[in-house]
């Protein structure tokens, strides 16, 4: 007996025109992935059917690429300990990172079927106290929860609304371009969260140099979607999404942003178990793979394949901002 949780009737639409779920074919389907990962015997650590459930929606129920995406997402995690290592929501460090609220996501849509909207504010970390390792761990902490809870998101996607406000070349400094290309896996090749749009808010003076970082960053998928830049223009974003789904921060009537950080803050502390549960995780053989460059011999993928990005290779201190 499958232990799922039921989807609206609007959502069950979607899944079955968009992703092509079949509710009679979900047993099978996720036999055949469960089968699969004990076959694997370098993957460790469990994933419960829901999660499941989402990695077959976000591959639209290929097994192949579920199979695939799968095992980039041990393989992944295993090799980014200092993003998904130590991150106890209880931890005060931690926490520092979860009450800083730069990534996160929004609880409501127009439609009960469109994209759910995620604000990333890249700039709202202190340089001087926080590493960005540390800013993406909080990252993974929501989306993780995320992945299993969320059924509008995994079932719909996101738009991404990206707030370059306080962006300086400081901040272009820090990242480190190998770092942020794995990063840049973990998010998009390895996550069953699939981006609908991507809307930028507030750009630097040097808005081509960053565009074309950011773009580097996307995968083949990615880039097919629609990238909005609307500058400082409110008006230009709520041709998008109206007022009462924004936070007063982007000129809607939700209430300040704060109050979703408060109400992730105590979510994540909720989901502690389960979050400290997704540390245990990886790919024995991923280390091996390093070392030799890229997992050549795997019949399922090679995650270092795709690492290759329009030659933007090293540290961003080559670049300048106009």
């Amino acid at each position: 007996m499958l232990s799922l949780r039921p989807i609206t009737a609007d959502l069950a639409d979607v899944a079955k025109n968009e992703l092509s779920e079949d509710p009679s074919q979900l047993e099978s389907h996720l036999s055949v992935i469960r089968n699969w990962l004990k076959e694997c015997k370098h993957l460790h650590g469990f994933l419960d059917d829901q999660i499941l459930l989402s990695f077959l929606r976000g591959c639209k129920f290929s097994l192949e690429k579920v199979k695939e995406k799968l095992a980039l997402f041990y393989w992944i995690r295993t090799t980014l300990p200092e993003v998904v290592q130590n991150r106890d929501p209880n931890d005060d460090r931690v926490l520092e990172v979860i009450r800083l609220g730069v990534g996160i996501p929004l609880p409501n849509t127009v439609n009960s079927t469109d994209p759910k909207i995620f604000v990333i504010r890249v700039a709202q970390f202190d340089l001087t106290k926080i590493v960005f390792a540390d800013v993406i761990k909080g990252g993974t902490l929501i989306n993780d929860v995320l992945m299993r809870d969320d059924d509008q998101m995994v079932i719909c996607g996101m738009n991404l609304v990206i707030d370059l406000a306080g962006v300086t070349a400081n901040h272009l400094f820090q990242f480190d371009f190998e770092f942020l290309k794995q990063v840049a896996i973990l998010y998009q090749d390895a996550s069953p969260l699939r981006m609908k749009g991507i809307h930028i808010m507030n750009p630097p003076p040097g808005m081509r140099t960053v565009v074309n970082m950011f773009n580097s960053l996307l995968s083949a998928k990615n880039k097919s979607k629609r990238i909005f830049v609307h500058g400082n223009s409110l008006d230009s974003l709520h041709n998008h999404f109206p007022k009462d789904v924004l936070p007063e921060e982007y000129g809607g009537t939700l209430g300040p942003i704060q109050t979703f950080v408060d109400e992730w803050e105590l979510k994540l502390k909720a989901n502690r178990d389960y979050l400290l549960k997704l540390s245990d995780l990886r790919d024995i053989n991923a280390h091996q793979d390093l070392k030799s460059s890229a997992p050549q011999a795997r019949t399922v993928l090679s995650p270092t394949n795709n690492l290759t990005f329009f030659g933007l290779d090293g540290s961003f201190r080559k670049l300048e901002l106009d």
